[in-house]
């Protein structure tokens, strides 16, 4: 694990964190409850389990430690490629397959695979420019 930098895994989730943040509340959070079925009175007056945040840190630098795995030390522009590849064929994939089996709509499949490629991108852009040659 030498050439893996912690601290380009550590800032990667981190920043997958705060893209679902503000993906899931500013971007299509109005958009996402409808889809869930969560008015926006019971959103309001619901506070998040703090352990769903703590899940999602630990998964996020899961998912870095792959994407540094599969990026090595080739850069940032290799990064933001090997994520988005990941985003799309197997991130957005999976939750394609997904999506035939739980009748949801398409919208609700675009918000959450939108995020997925979006955030592997991201994530994988950053741990690509901290990782060593």
């Amino acid at each position: 694990m030498d050439d893996i930098s912690i601290v380009g895994l550590v800032i990667a989730a981190l920043a997958f964190f705060a893209l679902g943040g503000v993906w899931y509340t500013v971007l299509f959070g109005k958009a996402w409850r409808a889809e869930m079925g969560i008015s926006e009175e019971e959103a309001a007056g619901k506070s998040p389990d703090p352990l769903m945040f703590v899940w999602s840190i630990l998964v996020a630098l899961v998912i870095a430690g792959t994407l540094a795995k599969l990026v090595g030390a080739c850069g940032t522009e290799y990064g933001l490629k090997v994520g988005a590849g990941v985003g799309v064929g197997i991130g957005a994939a999976i939750l394609a397959q997904n999506y035939v089996y739980e009748s949801r709509s398409f919208r609700f499949f675009l918000i959450n695979a939108g995020y997925v490629v979006v955030g592997l991108t991201l994530m994988g852009a950053i741990v690509g420019g901290f990782q060593t040659p």
